[in-house]
């Protein structure tokens, strides 16, 4: 696949074309110009293969169950890595030559992502919630990218559709990203009962305006009357930080809103 062109991307859930997940997408990128998981693996743990982060961790704590708080903790070490680090590298290039292609380029996405560590055996990492009842942003794209093969209760769970509440599983492979309305689509985690220790992280993005009739791939298309808002953004922009402009240097962009 070309750096320079935009990805192919396929629909989520197809069939039910009245779902709002129906309409997110899965879009590939390559994992050999954007080496997330090896990048992460080799600068914050010093190990080889994040799946099985959790059996590196109870080897040097015999006898002690992992738990919630070990998640957390274990985030926080990849939370730490500087601007200057080698992911950020990849990480910019990585929105740059895969996500903004999407949007003609046109969009302001976080400056810093969410991390999140979900070791088997463990709860939920993140209770049913939705983003923009905590940003204010209404116009925002979530784009949810593990760094392992995720799959039942070690992926991300999402309703079908705005107010159903009927969460269920999205698998998502290492190489793919899930773009999803998750302003307005409630979504979060249960207790992983498989045996990977899911890494993952996640960032938002904002379309700019364009002359496109779905400058946000039709991703919010399906919103009720009356529930898409926008609006000044709110003074948080979600965890992960302030939001800057696809192309800009990271080290002089200034925050957007």
């Amino acid at each position: 696949m070309s750096a320079a062109a935009s990805p192919a991307h396929e629909l989520v859930r197809a069939g039910d074309r009245k779902s709002a997940m129906h309409w997110a997408r899965l879009v590939p990128y390559d994992t050999g110009r954007f080496p997330f998981a090896r990048v992460i693996a080799e600068d914050v743990f010093g190990t080889g293969g994040l799946e099985d982060l959790h059996r590196l961790l109870g080897a040097a704590r015999p006898g002690r169950p992992l738990t919630h708080g070990d998640n957390f903790e274990q985030r926080g070490r990849i939370a730490a890595l500087g601007d200057d680090s080698r992911f950020y590298a990849v990480y910019h290039a990585f929105v740059l030559e895969v996500v903004a292609p999407l949007f003609a380029g046109r969009i302001s996405y976080s400056r810093h992502p969410t991390f999140r560590v979900h070791f088997p055996g463990t709860g939920a990492v993140s209770d049913w919630h939705r983003d923009a009842d905590v940003t204010g942003r209404w116009d925002q794209i979530n784009v949810w990218v593990p760094f392992v093969d995720t799959a039942g209760t070690s992926t991300i769970w999402v309703e079908s559709h705005y107010g159903r509440g009927d969460h269920a599983p999205v698998p998502v492979r290492y190489g793919q990203a899930l773009l999803f309305d998750g302003g307005a689509l409630s979504h979060g985690s249960v207790r992983n009962d498989t045996a990977v220790t899911r890494v993952s992280m996640d960032l938002r993005i904002a379309p700019m305006p364009s002359e496109s009739p779905h400058p946000d791939l039709g991703i919010l298309a399906l919103r009720p009357p009356g529930l898409h808002a926008p609006g000044p953004p709110a003074a948080t922009n979600g965890a992960g930080g302030g939001m800057m402009a696809a192309g800009a240097d990271p080290a002089r962009a200034p925050a957007m809103g």
